[in-house]
């Protein structure tokens, strides 16, 4: 069947701007319900049970890795230029997801009965493939709005979702609920979301439920790839878990989860990206090549500038964010939260990196590249988790897991990168890289001289105050070295709001200023 040739969408740079912001914008009140709540969890059940707890989170999002099928990838970049496409084959899609799930659930059952675990542990993992199951189709819904650019409702999707979830599961913790009572607020907050989504699905997108056969294996057959690539990726931040659970124990796993916790506050940005990345490169792919390749460029360069002070804020300062957020019973899992924080610059430039190779029609670059890193990350972890617990006894295995996730990540950035080649970088950005990594490197060398001098991470106070110093030198190096450019920040916040301007008089900003 010969795909449909449709009118490309116009690119309208302001537009995706404004959805990120506002997306940005429900995940930030997000975050701080999910950030409370990060700090709680383990501090009420401490590294045993939130152990228990975080190996059945993990082991449920693996085995549910085969449901995702790649569609919320595929509608993002081909719904974005085929705005009908997607009641073509929902229907369809939805009943093989109720299929895969029934069995999936029977699958987890029959697996992990003979493990040794514990009846209540068993429960979650089954109740909590429940809970996958409504969050991956939660996935797809929402990248229906993204490809419409209908982001409103969504916003405010999120928001409720994390409302009703944050206060039923502070309210278990705090009645010391049975381990089981802990998936139910994750259950009923995906299930309003998706209520509420499909509502605004076929109100805004228009999406109807009618089953197509042919329409559905088509659009199966052209996800394949955006599936295995996810399938691949989530491998890394799930099975990893699993096997940790299983060759060494739920403790270990309980200080990896808690520390990553930490550490996955940075990911903010990670969804936005994701939701408006791609479907803005996907049109720009249609109608300027320059447009197109600006957008990685600028995009690449406000990613380093935005995620490497946070990163190396955590690694410098392991010790007191885990004294101040998570308490010091997981103080020694502070070199695993130094491990993982590079992880995240490398995670953001190889999404970006990603998004362009799709939008550019060479998804199987990305996806051979994610089952690489999938297939190194699960030999890394057999191989170092168990020398790794005799070298260093308590928290070895959680660093082996974070040191094996590191590898992949740097293995997974140079080949994506090096696959683009010299479209990646142009003059200014390597510019950018290169004077962050040098005011990096200074404040770092400042930060070891305190500790020196006496303003080490012994207590709780002396850190705070070494890490307030190094962001005030980060600072003040960064605009003094012209890495990030005040003129460029305050050009956006002006283009913003001259956008909310009913009759807005001035010209679009030049593409490399819309891209930033």
């Amino acid at each position: 069947m010969a795909t449909p040739v449709a009118e490309p969408a116009p690119v309208d740079a302001p537009s995706p701007l404004r959805n990120a912001l506002k997306l940005g914008g429900s995940l930030l009140v997000t975050y701080v319900i999910g950030f409370g709540l990060q700090v709680l969890v383990p501090r009420l059940l401490g590294p045993e049970s939130f152990g228990q707890y975080n190996w059945a989170n993990g082991t449920s999002a693996a085995f549910f890795i085969l449901s995702a099928l790649g569609l919320d990838v595929y509608i993002r970049k081909e719904v974005a230029v085929r705005r009908e496409h997607a009641s073509e084959f929902f229907a369809g899609t939805l009943l093989l997801q109720v299929v895969l799930a029934v069995g999936l659930l029977g699958a987890m059952g029959v697996a992990l009965r003979g493990e040794g675990k514990p009846p209540e542990v068993l429960t979650l993992v089954l109740l909590l493939g429940i809970y996958q199951f409504f969050f991956r189709l939660n996935a797809i819904l929402a990248a229906v709005l993204h490809a419409h650019e209908k982001v409103d409702g969504l916003s405010v999707a999120h928001v409720l979702m994390k409302c009703i979830w944050g206060f039923g599961l502070g309210l278990a913790l705090l009645l010391r609920a049975p381990l089981p009572w802990l998936a139910a607020p994750f259950i009923g907050a995906e299930v309003f979301k998706a209520v509420f989504l499909f509502h605004l699905t076929r109100k805004h997108a228009g999406l109807r439920l009618n089953l197509d056969v042919r329409a559905t294996t088509g659009a199966l057959v052209a996800a394949l790839p955006f599936f295995i690539n996810e399938a691949a990726l989530a491998t890394n931040g799930r099975v990893d878990v699993m096997v940790l659970g299983l060759v060494a124990n739920t403790t270990e796993v309980g200080y990896y989860g808690a520390v990553w916790g930490i550490a996955g506050l940075t990911m903010l940005l990670s969804p936005i990206l994701g939701w408006v990345v791609l479907p803005m490169m996907s049109r720009a792919a249609a109608t300027s090549q320059e447009e197109f390749t600006s957008i990685l460029r600028r995009g690449l360069e406000g990613i380093v500038s935005l995620s490497v002070p946070v990163t190396l804020a955590l690694a410098l300062g392991a010790e007191t964010w885990v004294q101040l957020l998570i308490g010091e019973d997981y103080l020694p899992a502070a070199p695993v939260l130094r491990l993982l924080a590079p992880i995240f610059v490398l995670t953001y430039v190889a999404t970006v990196c990603g998004s362009w190779l799709m939008a550019d029609n060479r998804t199987w670059t990305v996806t051979r590249t994610s089952i690489l890193a999938a297939g190194l990350n699960l030999v890394l972890n057999l191989l170092l988790i168990r020398p790794f617990l005799a070298w260093r006894g308590l928290t070895g295995g959680a660093s082996a897991t974070a040191l094996s996730l590191a590898i992949c990540e740097v293995v997974v950035t140079l080949i994506l990168v090096s696959a683009i080649g010299q479209r990646a970088w142009d003059a200014r950005s390597k510019a950018v890289l290169g004077k962050t990594l040098g005011v990096c490197a200074a404040v770092t060398a400042v930060h070891l001289l305190l500790g020196q001098l006496g303003l080490d991470s012994s207590t709780l106070l002396r850190g705070l105050a070494r890490l307030v110093v190094d962001g005030v030198l980060y600072v003040f190096l960064i605009l003094l070295t012209g890495a990030v450019r005040k003129d460029e920040v305050l050009g956006v916040v002006r283009m913003v709001r001259n956008r909310r301007k009913p009759q807005a008089s001035t010209q679009p900003p030049p593409s490399e200023a819309r891209a930033a």
